[in-house]
């Protein structure tokens, strides 16, 4: 059977959270989260639906919004140290990614921590932190991760919305995809992805909006050119190529909702070299069961060929890692 490595779920573990509760009065959570940290679970459905290995990151981006830095650092650095020790414990089963919430000089050395000593494949980072776009809040990080061939897995978080947008999850289900399309479309048109070209950064949710609107991106680029009288002080990077294009060097997973359609639309964008199979496990109907039946389904019911089957599956995974 094809190698199937799942590039996106999440984990906690009991440790941390009682850590997180009792010392940072986390109160995000109701009932109990030990979903999010029991094993034996998890294998009976990684094995049920051949699932050979998971890329594991921990869970719950908003944990970490209005902390400060600086009293967060010891929390983030125990949850690295957590998904390490996970990863060590089963090393058949497990591939660790690093979450760094923020991006001061003691958040880039953890980052040199989780690549270096903790033999992390990359890390988690956020698509906007308080309200900071991701090129401003993460600048110091991109240089670093593409000098390291170190991954970002890019993960949505909450940003600023009316009150209402929450009353039927819209800031979550509309919300999160949205956010995604801003920091790819920052990273490309702050001047991130042209300095640094060797950047890697895997993008939830399919790359959201950006494949269904990538020729819109390049028609708004061509019309600002055209008229530059229009829109004063707008600066672009010095481009060598289109902005579609820079977007294009980008990865994207297959956490699609089992939409085909979505699917197609990211390969056709992104290519089938930078698709990554990814579920969001243990997350959604089932406790993950639903995400996983559908993604494994999608991705052997595409029109893809058993090369590109392969390597959807697992190869461009293990090429990027």
């Amino acid at each position: 059977m094809t190698e199937r490595i799942d590039a996106f779920t999440h984990v906690l573990t009991e440790h941390f959270y009682d850590v997180l509760v009792e010392e940072h009065d986390f109160k995000g959570l109701s009932g109990s989260p030990s979903w999010l940290w029991e094993l034996e679970p998890r294998f009976e459905d990684m094995d049920d639906y051949g699932i050979d290995k998971q890329v594991i990151n921990l869970a719950l981006p908003p944990i970490w919004q209005g902390m400060d830095p600086e009293e967060a650092l010891p929390l983030v650095q125990l949850a690295n140290d957590e998904v390490a020790r996970l990863a060590d414990e089963h090393p058949d089963k497990f591939i660790p990614v690093g979450t760094l919430p923020f991006a001061t000089d003691e958040y880039l050395a953890e980052f040199d921590r989780c690549v270096e000593d903790l033999d992390m494949a990359g890390v988690q980072v956020f698509s906007n932190v308080d309200g900071r776009p991701i090129d401003e809040a993460y600048d110091g990080l991109f240089g670093r991760a593409a000098s390291a061939d170190a991954p970002l897995w890019l993960h949505p978080q909450l940003g600023t919305w009316a009150d209402w947008l929450s009353e039927y999850m819209d800031h979550r289900l509309f919300g999160w995809p949205f956010d995604t399309t801003i920091a790819l479309s920052r990273l490309v048109f702050s001047g991130v992805a042209v300095e640094y070209p060797d950047l890697d950064v895997i993008a939830h949710h399919g790359g959201a909006m950006v494949p269904f609107f990538g020729g819109r991106v390049t028609q708004f680029y061509e019309t600002r050119l055209e008229y530059p009288d229009n829109y004063p002080g707008l600066d672009f990077p010095d481009f060598e190529k289109s902005p579609e294009e820079y977007l294009q060097a980008f990865h994207a997973d297959t956490v699609l909702g089992g939409s085909s359609v979505a699917l197609d639309c990211a390969t056709g964008f992104f290519g089938t070299d930078r698709v990554v199979f990814g579920t969001d496990y243990p997350f959604g109907p089932g406790r993950g069961r639903r995400p996983l039946d559908q993604a494994v389904e999608l991705v052997e019911n595409a029109s893809l060929s058993a090369d590109e089957r392969r390597d959807v599956f697992a190869g461009n995974l293990q090429d990027l890692i």
